[in-house]
C-alpha cells in the first residue's frame, strides 16, 4: 500500500491559471485562413497563409498546402515556435518558414474583424482570452524562383497573437501577426493568417476516464481460468494526467466489479513514460474507420506512452502488471479500441497474489475514453517520476533545409 499512497494527492492541490480552449493543445497543423464575410474583416486577401504586403515576391501570397500538416505550430515552455513550408500558386516555388516568439503579458491586440464580432461589443470573440508572443527570431528561405533567398524578419506593430478570431480573418482558433523586412536597406512588410487545429490534445490538469464500452474499463483475462472479470472505474475518480510536455502520465483511480458481485474497491495507479520511437498503433476498430481507408482516425496522431510502474490494490489480493509483447499505452480519438473517441487503450500481463501465493495470471486490458474538464475531488495522482527530457525550443531557429521540396498540389487561387 506505499506505493499508492505516496502516489496519490488531492487535486484540490492541483491549480489551474484561466484557462482557454487552446491551452488544451500543444502541437497544432496551421493552414490559411479564409476570409469569413460574416466577420467583417478588414482584409482584402481571401485566403493566405503569409503574405508580402509590399507586392514584393511575386504573386505575393503564399499558402501551406492542403490536405497534409505541411506549417506546424509548437507550444513549450512559454515559447511558440511555427515551421513549415508554404507555396506560391506555382507550387515548384515557395519559402521554409520558420518563426519563433516568446510569450509576453498581452497588450492592446491587433482587431481586424467588425466591430460587432467582439465580445465589448455583444460578440462572441472575446481579445482577452488571446495569448500573445513578441518576435525572438523569423525567417523564410526561398526555393524555386526565389532559390537562395533568406528574409529575416523583425516584429511589427503588434506582438503575435494566438486565439479565436486572433487570426483577423473569421472566427476560428488561430493566429497573425505583422513583419518588416529589409531589402536593400529599405524596409518593407508581410504578416501571416492562419486557422490552427489541434494535433496533440492536452488537457489541463487532466483527463476524466469513462468507460469505453459498456459498463467496464478494466478487464482481467484469467489464463487460469479463461474467464473475463470487468472492473469499471468508481465515478468520478478515474483520470489520466500528463505533464505539460507530454512526457509522462499517469493513470490513477478506484475501481470495482462492473457486475457488482463484489462492492471492495481497489486501488490503480500506472506511471508512464512517454515513448518517442514506439509507433505501432493497436487497431481492433473496423478497418474502414481509419484515415487510410477513407475513415476519420488518423493513428499517425496518437502518441504512446511505456509502462514505469503500476500496481492494483484490492482488500483480498494485490496485482502486479507488467508490459504486453512490447504493447505501449496508446492515446488519441479512437486509440481506445471501442469508439472514435479520444481515449486510451492498453494490453499488460498480470499476477495477483494472495498471502505471498500468485493466485492468478493473464492479460489485463484498458479501454477508456478521457473526457477533459475539472478534474472531481477526489484522489487523483500526482507525477511522481521525473519527466523524460523533452527539446525546449532555442532562441535561434533551426537550420532551414534549402532543398525544394516534392511539388505539391496547387493551391487554391485567392
Amino acid at each position: 500500500m506505499k506505493f499508492i499512497t505516496t502516489l496519490f494527492v488531492l487535486v484540490a492541490s492541483i491549480t489551474l491559471s484561466t484557462a482557454s480552449d487552446f491551452d488544451y493543445c500543444n502541437h497544432f497543423c496551421a493552414h490559411s485562413a479564409l476570409l469569413n464575410e460574416t466577420s467583417g474583416s478588414v482584409g482584402s486577401v481571401g485566403r493566405t497563409s503569409f503574405y508580402f504586403a509590399d507586392g514584393q515576391f511575386p504573386p505575393s501570397v503564399y499558402n501551406a498546402q492542403d490536405g497534409v500538416c505541411g506549417l506546424t505550430v509548437n507550444l513549450a515552455n512559454d515559447y511558440i515556435t511555427i515551421t513549415g513550408v508554404v507555396y506560391a500558386t506555382d507550387p515548384s516555388t515557395g519559402f521554409f518558414l520558420n518563426i519563433q516568439g516568446r510569450r509576453v503579458a498581452t497588450t492592446e491586440p491587433m482587431l481586424e474583424l467588425s466591430s460587432a464580432s467582439y465580445k465589448a461589443n455583444g460578440g462572441s470573440i472575446d481579445p482577452s482570452t488571446w495569448y500573445q508572443y513578441s518576435l525572438v527570431s523569423g525567417a523564410l528561405t526561398g526555393f524555386g524562383a526565389y532559390q537562395n533567398t533568406m528574409i529575416v524578419l523583425a516584429e511589427s506593430m503588434h506582438p503575435l497573437q494566438l486565439g479565436y478570431g486572433a487570426n483577423g480573418k473569421n472566427y476560428n482558433l488561430g493566429i497573425s501577426a505583422w513583419f518588416d523586412y529589409n531589402i536593400d536597406g529599405k524596409m518593407y512588410m508581410s504578416d501571416i493568417n492562419v486557422d490552427i487545429v489541434c494535433k496533440d490534445y492536452i488537457c489541463v490538469p487532466g483527463f476524466n476516464l469513462t468507460n469505453a464500452e459498456d459498463n467496464y474499463a478494466v478487464t482481467y483475462k484469467s489464463s487460469n481460468t479463461g474467464v473475463d472479470t470487468k472492473y469499471t472505474f468508481v465515478d468520478p475518480t478515474g483520470v489520466f494526467v500528463e505533464d505539460a510536455q507530454l512526457a509522462s502520465a499517469v493513470i490513477g483511480g478506484q475501481i470495482r466489479r462492473s457486475d457488482q458481485s463484489s462492492l471492495d474497491q481497489c486501488n490503480l495507479a500506472m506511471l508512464f513514460t512517454r515513448d518517442y520511437t514506439y509507433n505501432t498503433p493497436h487497431k481492433e476498430l473496423p478497418s474502414s474507420s481509419y484515415k487510410e481507408n477513407g475513415g476519420s482516425i488518423d493513428t499517425s496522431l496518437w502518441r504512446y506512452y511505456q509502462l514505469t510502474s503500476a500496481s492494483i490494490e484490492c482488500p483480498t489480493f494485490s496485482t502486479s502488471i507488467a508490459t504486453y509483447e512490447g504493447m505501449d499505452l496508446q492515446v488519441g480519438y479512437g486509440a481506445n479500441g471501442k469508439n472514435v473517441n479520444f481515449g486510451a487503450s492498453a494490453w499488460f500481463e498480470y499476477n495477483n497474489t494472495a498471502n505471498g501465493q500468485i493466485i492468478d495470471r493473464g492479460i489485463l486490458d484498458i479501454n477508456v475514453d478521457l473526457i477533459c474538464g475539472p478534474l472531481s475531488p477526489t484522489p487523483a495522482p500526482t507525477l511522481a517520476p521525473t519527466p523524460a527530457p523533452t527539446p525546449v525550443p532555442t532562441l535561434a531557429p533551426t537550420p532551414v533545409p534549402t532543398d525544394a521540396p516534392t511539388p505539391a498540389p496547387t493551391p487554391v487561387p485567392c
